[in-house]
């Protein structure tokens, strides 16, 4: 009996000197030098951990990180579209002079679009005195050109003009968080980003114009509507190709997330980008008085690629590093997290012990009560 109740001691003992390793939850409990240097952990997953600390001296550098030069891809730029050759469903007007039973073949009670010819669902146009033209792929001055030669044979020097009036075979389509998403025809006049979106109503108030989404040919780009670029190489300068598709991300799809000893764990959506470390932990009810440990707050970056995690420190201790974190400029996805104390930890150490540490008491107490009434049946 003893020698038990020696063993459970000797376990309950063990169990709380060895509390900082099995306490549950998660921990970091990594400190960063306050001189802003930045060290390299131990790799994680086959990912490389930097931790930096949040201070006067690395604040400006993070943060001119963070607002880096950005850019439009030149392949967007370099972009010029070719002429406008036409296709099925496009309307296009011939006029022929001191002919209007040509230029008008059905009379005048038409509306705009039916002055003109419609290309047919195999890319032709039947128009007097030339029968089927196959239309689909020829520019407006190649079809002016065809019809001229067939009218030459029965007009003496034909005066005629073709203009496109309604492209409906390109088009570029405005997704997303707009006021009125729908397709954008492309036409003989080039079209623009900009445009597109003035077109479209423009950016809703739930949209976020630093996230605009642009898909060309499978491929996926990025422009920012409020960053600065040079003359001649910003949005404005983007022309539209047939198939792109544009979209405004919405407000609710960039957030930061708030987690750890915090007094509520949330993740908090990002207004037009634009959170601070400090504004995100008040957002989430302040640290917890009993449990959260001031000096480990931590904001954990992934880069694009994954390969790298950069983690950056605040020991905010002495709460006027608060306007520290209130510099530090947040992006969306960042991770904030709050490290428990070591009384916390402690103590939730002991309220996982305490039951099975009762339990193993009250069976020995069962097994020796058994024994003494037992001997005392024996000997009765």
């Amino acid at each position: 009996m003893n020698r038990l109740i020696f063993y459970v001691c000797l376990f309950f003992s063990a169990s709380l000197l060895s509390g900082c390793f099995v306490a549950p939850g998660m921990f970091f409990g990594e400190r960063a030098t306050e001189d802003g240097s930045v060290d390299t952990l131990a790799s994680f997953q086959g990912a490389q951990v930097h931790l930096q600390s949040i201070s006067p001296k690395t604040l400006q550098k993070i943060n001119a990180s963070n607002n880096s030069a950005i850019s439009i891809a030149p392949e967007l730029l370099e972009y010029r579209p070719e002429t406008y050759k036409l296709g099925k469903f496009d309307i296009v007007q011939v006029t022929v002079w001191e002919h209007p039973e040509l230029t008008l073949p059905l009379g005048s009670f038409r509306s705009d679009n039916a002055t003109g010819q419609m290309i047919d669902e195999n890319g032709e146009m039947f128009y007097p005195y030339t029968g089927q033209i196959p239309v689909a792929g020829k520019t407006v001055s190649e079809l002016r050109n065809t019809i001229v030669e067939s009218l030459s044979l029965v007009l003496n020097k034909p005066q005629i003009d073709v203009r496109l009036i309604s492209s409906q075979s390109q088009k570029a389509y405005v997704q997303g968080a707009v006021v009125k998403a729908g397709t954008i025809p492309l036409s003989d006049i080039p079209v623009t980003i900009l445009e597109a979106l003035n077109r479209s109503g423009g950016i809703s108030p739930q949209g976020n114009p630093k996230y605009v989404e642009l898909v060309r040919d499978g491929k996926l780009y990025m422009v920012d509507l409020t960053a600065s670029y040079p003359a001649g190489a910003g949005p404005a300068d983007v022309l539209l190709k047939n198939g792109d598709v544009i979209r405004v991300a919405n407000n609710d799809e960039f957030k930061v997330f708030v987690l750890g000893e915090v007094d509520k764990q949330q993740a908090l959506p990002m207004k037009n980008d634009k959170m601070s470390l400090s504004e995100a932990l008040s957002e989430a009810g302040g640290l917890q008085v009993m449990s959260a440990q001031s000096k480990g707050i931590y904001v954990i970056r992934a880069s694009g690629a994954m390969d790298t995690i950069n983690v950056f420190h605040l020991n905010s201790k002495n709460p006027l590093a608060l306007i520290f974190g209130d510099g530090f400029k947040l992006k969306p996805r960042d991770i904030v997290f709050v490290d428990a104390n070591g009384l916390a930890r402690w103590n939730r150490v002991i309220s996982q012990i305490l039951p099975t540490v009762q339990a193993i008491y009250s069976t020995t107490e069962a097994i020796h009560s058994a024994k003494v009434a037992r001997y005392d049946i024996i000997n009765w």
